[in-house]
């Protein structure tokens, strides 16, 4: 974990529930074997495995939060958790990328390149549907996601995951328009058959 990780997860927490962050963050931790144990991914080593290996925390965590204040209150906390700290992830993908000179079209594909080599996107299914000078149009068919929050009894957090993008992808590329049709709720999070992400240039 990166220790700009570590600052977010103290800075939300401690404001969330006070002195006992540390003490709930504890308790997640030693919850989180015990969660992936549950699910198909159990006594795995492949890179999809590798992957989800970073969700059981979040699932612990967010058990944890609900024994404490309850199942929407939690929900809300761990909302204001995982969306800077899932900016801050792909942010960091983002920073590995030289888009000197680039379109801002150009820059939404290079990103979505790296992102298909070490992101999400090497996991979830994905297919482009449009992609020209000023338009990007593709929809995730699998999503990872929604897989393993589904498989562990939360598939409400993944929608989390569907503002993350949201809130990164509109503020990384201010040139962009992004969208997903006539509705933010067109993902498998909301129980589409595929998720929209529409890029258009402003």
């Amino acid at each position: 974990m990166r220790i700009q990780d570590l600052k977010i997860i103290q800075s939300v927490l401690s404001r969330e529930v006070g002195p006992s962050w540390l003490w709930l963050v504890f308790k997640a931790t030693l919850k989180q074997n015990a969660i992936l144990k549950q699910t198909r991914w159990a006594g795995r080593s492949d890179e999809e495995t590798q992957f989800v290996k970073q969700l059981p925390i979040i699932v612990a965590l967010y058990q944890e939060l609900q024994k404490r204040n309850g199942k929407d209150k939690a929900y809300e906390i761990i909302k204001k958790l995982l969306i800077p700290l899932g900016c801050a992830e792909q942010k960091s993908y983002l920073e590995k990328l030289d888009l000197t000179g680039k379109t801002p079209m150009e820059k939404i594909l290079a990103f979505n390149d790296i992102m298909e080599k070490e992101g999400a996107l090497k996991i979830n299914t994905f297919e482009y549907l449009t992609k020209s000078k000023d338009k990007c149009h593709f929809i995730i068919k699998r999503c990872i996601f929604h897989e393993f929050f589904t498989e562990v009894g939360t598939p409400e957090l993944t929608k989390i995951f569907c503002e993350i993008d949201r809130a990164f992808l509109s503020e990384a590329f201010p040139e962009i328009k992004f969208h997903r049709g006539d509705s933010w709720e067109n993902t498998i999070a909301f129980g589409k058959k595929h998720c929209d992400f529409i890029f258009e240039e402003k």
